[in-house]
């Protein structure tokens, strides 16, 4: 059994967690000029790169549920409780829910606003089903946006945990995912 995940799902966590914390920097600063009604070339730009990204994490998530059905799990070290085990995997099974419907229900929301371009020109395919519909797309980004602050908590306790468990603990936990093997 091997003592780390494979070097591409451990590839995959990080460029994720790389991708949400960008996402997570750019959505305070976007909403917060939107809110002050600064709409200029920035604004624009913010909300361009949050969209962009935002759809690489959809497609990395399918990418990484690909690869974990497909790929074995290290062990936990025997020194992880039970309770803790069952805890880690209530917040990675809701971190993976969230790493999908956020990014859905953003994609959803600029469909119905309609604001599907991002950088350079790019424009994200609309979704199928999804109307343009103003208020529609209102209700789906204060839903998107409500679902990332919960993702944003999760996150921070997930990483929590794992500073835990590298320089408390110091059980071989974190070194499960870690780049370097």
């Amino acid at each position: 059994m091997p003592r780390t995940y494979s070097f591409i799902a451990r590839a995959l966590h990080w460029m994720t967690a790389i991708f949400i914390v960008a996402l997570i920097a750019l959505g305070v600063w976007m909403t917060e000029r939107a809110a002050a009604n600064l709409w200029d070339a920035l604004t624009n730009t913010l909300y361009g790169w949050h969209k962009l990204i935002g759809f690489l994490v959809l497609l990395l998530t399918a990418i990484r549920i690909i690869v974990k059905l497909r790929s074995s799990r290290p062990p936990y070290p025997a020194s992880v409780a039970p309770a803790a085990l069952k805890l880690a995997a209530v917040v990675h099974g809701a971190l993976y829910l969230l790493l999908l419907v956020v990014p859905l229900l953003g994609w959803a929301a600029v469909t119905a606003f309609p604001a599907l371009i991002t950088l350079g020109g790019f424009h994200l395919p609309a979704m199928p089903g999804i109307p343009q519909d103003q208020a529609l797309a209102k209700q789906l980004f204060e839903i998107h946006g409500n679902l990332a602050l919960v993702l944003a908590v999760l996150a921070l306790a997930h990483i929590a945990a794992g500073l835990h468990h590298l320089l408390i603990k110091k059980d071989g936990v974190f070194q499960r995912i870690w780049l370097k093997s």
